[in-house]
């Protein structure tokens, strides 16, 4: 088998006469079948955290089996040689243990930049040594090894949506209901807190002091959404205690929380209550001058949705067009939007435009850090916001810096990347310019005595 492997590499790299080297038998068929599939479990065993054994896997090898004996019964048929069929059985799963390899080990680490342009020259190089082994099969007759590569692609589609994977990431659902811990669980009248939200947006509101004509003011709402976990409570509370110290936001800050300890003080972080806190602060903004400062912390989807949790209530999770419209509908212009949750790197294309900064805290298809119920911070929230130099804030250079310390933190953990993102629309950067020297400015004299 181990030569039959060897050969397997050698053809990938479109070395000859490695085809004749090939031992072809129904032991090689099998032993190499075996060990592609232990490639397949070892291999998306390594690469995914928390493992725990999925045998939807085998749907996958099943499926990839199925399409291996019909392109070698059509090979078979196209040299008239019942043989070959077992033949290109084998030199198949010579080779397919390397691809698997190279997909889950390299692919999937790529950056998100570079990840779609990966996937094709990974596809166009697999499609080429597919038509490369046919070529020397077929003795060359290039328009029959066009049809079997063609047709191998074709076969492949189904894969697309099984599992590569024979291993799911675990989830330590032991601390999902962690702020559900005390017996006022029991108690959350729904219609009361329904109602209550009325009042509480009023109260949270109607403070709220305009933009000063001719300064660029910076406004801050912070959404913590998920009331499972304290950590997004917390991370907005600090988050708006020093936004408003070190960035002059006091008196133009707003939290909505989901947490059952500010059930009854601080409005619901609800997709509701969001457009009402957007279109309010709106009204108070100067539209040419004045900056919004969005920061949402939760658990992230993969299909990019932004969990909204307060257990009994039924709330709708966020999107990021729903962002998006609401923004627009409060006729908010300038815009810098965090968003502190897994597979966030999703959200950026549908707010970015030139008039605004996106910073997510992780890729759009990487998990972010740090949502543990007994923490201050997400890593992110913690990377952005705690222990602030003492100096004058610069938004770029200072989120530039947080993605290196998540970066250097992560590595530490033996954690893989969140790979943090950041947008910059070509009138923010100027704009954040104007902003920076203003808060300075702010900063300044409200330091001074008076």
């Amino acid at each position: 088998m181990s030569l039959n492997l060897y050969c397997g590499i050698r053809l990938l790299a479109f070395r000859r006469n490695a085809i004749e080297k090939i031992t072809v038998s129904y032991d090689q068929f099998f032993l190499l079948l075996g060990f592609y599939a232990l490639t397949a479990v070892v291999v998306s065993y390594a690469v995914t955290s928390s493992a725990v054994f999925d045998l939807s896997g085998l749907s996958y090898l099943g499926v990839k089996l199925l399409i291996a004996l019909i392109m070698s019964f059509v090979f078979a048929k196209l040299t008239g040689n019942q043989g070959d069929l077992l033949k290109i059985l084998v030199i198949t799963y010579c080779v397919l243990p390397f691809f698997y390899l190279i997909s889950f080990t390299l692919l999937i680490f790529l950056p998100e930049t570079f990840l779609a342009a990966g996937y094709i020259l990974f596809i166009a190089w697999a499609l080429a040594v597919c038509f490369y082994i046919a070529l020397q099969l077929l003795e060359g007759n290039k328009p029959k090894a066009a049809l079997i590569t063609l047709l191998w692609l074709s076969a492949s589609y189904p894969l697309a949506n099984l599992s590569f994977s024979f291993w799911n990431e675990g989830y330590d659902d032991g601390g999902e209901l962690a702020a559900y811990t005390d017996d006022t669980r029991h108690d959350v009248n729904q219609e009361y807190v329904y109602y209550n939200q009325y009042r509480l947006l009023n109260n949270a509101l109607d403070p709220v002091k305009p933009g000063i004509a001719g300064v660029n003011d910076l406004f801050f709402v912070g959404f913590g959404a998920d009331s499972t976990q304290d950590v997004f409570m917390r991370e907005i509370d600090h988050v708006r205690r020093v936004v408003n110290e070190r960035l002059g936001t006091s008196g133009r800050s707003v939290a909505l929380v989901n947490n059952l300890k500010t059930l009854d003080s601080t409005p619901l972080a609800s997709s509701t209550n969001l457009r009402i806190a957007l279109k309010h602060i709106g009204s108070k903004m100067n539209r040419d001058e004045d900056v919004i400062f969005l920061y949402l912390t939760s658990h992230g989807s993969m299909n990019h949705e932004l969990a909204v949790e307060m257990w009994p209530l039924d709330l709708n999770y966020i999107r990021p067009v729903d962002i998006k419209t609401y923004l627009d509908d409060a006729d908010i212009r300038w815009r810098i939007i965090l968003v502190s949750a897994c597979y966030s790197g999703g959200f950026i294309k549908a707010l970015q435009d030139e008039h605004s900064l996106i910073f997510t805290a992780a890729a759009s298809d990487k998990t972010s850090f740090g949502c543990a119920n007994e923490n201050e911070y997400t890593y992110f929230g913690e990377a952005l916001f705690k222990n602030m130099e003492n100096k004058p804030y610069q938004f770029v250079e200072h989120f530039v810096q947080a993605m290196e310390k998540i970066k250097q933190r992560e590595l530490h953990e033996n954690l893989i990347p969140s790979e943090p993102q950041l947008f910059i629309g070509k009138l923010m950067k100027e704009k954040l310019k104007l902003l920076e020297q203003d808060i300075a400015t702010a900063m300044v004299s409200q330091d001074q005595p008076n």
